[in-house]
């Protein structure tokens, strides 16, 4: 019997004892575990933190979240310490009870400081820099050889929430209860208690009555 045959009995074999709830623990257990080593490396972390690997986390000392932080799968987490030759002091702080959807991008040479109860949809992209300063000189330098530039740094108030697809850009400050439709690219200030949507962003309504 070869090799593939043996290896195929074993698993149709195998089906029969298959039990659901048992290696749903055991994904649980390696999900724990695996988030434990990553977040055991940050500046701080706060209590039952959650995270679904796939995902990058790259600066991890430069990296603060708080009580409660959960990601789904493909979550790119970065603080640029080096690049290019030039050095950065790069922080993300993330506040209690925040949750980061799929394939959530946050990176930063700078600042991203982000309040508590943040919700974000999926494909989310927060930076606080770009590569180059959009200007004549850089335009015959190939991208990934301009140096990174911040704009400054970005700040997300508290119980923000984020659709999907939506681009944050550096210099930004979000106000607390901000709502950003899905597929919005935020390129100013948001007030408190508004909603925005658009390319642009722009201003859809604002929530006079919240306490």
């Amino acid at each position: 019997m070869g090799e593939n045959k043996i290896g195929s009995w074993f698993i149709k074999a195998f089906s029969y004892l298959y039990v659901e709830e048992f290696f749903d623990m055991l994904q649980i257990i390696k999900r724990r575990i695996k988030t434990q080593y990553k977040v055991r490396k940050f500046e701080n972390c706060g209590s039952n933190p959650r995270i679904f690997f796939p995902a990058i986390i790259k600066g991890e000392e430069f990296i603060s979240v708080g009580n409660n932080f959960s990601a789904d799968p493909d979550l790119i987490l970065q603080c640029w310490e080096k690049y290019a030759g030039i050095e950065f002091e790069p922080q993300i702080i993330i506040g209690n009870n925040a949750h980061l959807g799929m394939g959530c991008h946050i990176t930063a040479i700078n600042e991203i400081m982000i309040g508590d109860n943040l919700l974000t949809g999926k494909n989310v992209y927060i930076s606080d820099h770009s590569h180059g300063k959009i200007e004549a000189i850089d335009m015959g330098v190939p991208p990934i050889e301009r140096e990174l530039f911040s704009k400054g740094k970005v700040t997300i108030g508290d119980n923000v929430w984020i659709g999907d697809n939506v681009c944050i850009l550096p210099g930004v400050q979000v106000g607390n209860n901000a709502i950003i439709g899905a597929n919005a690219v935020v390129t100013k200030d948001i007030n408190d208690n508004c909603v925005v949507a658009g390319v642009p962003a722009r201003l859809i309504k604002k929530l006079e009555d919240v306490k």
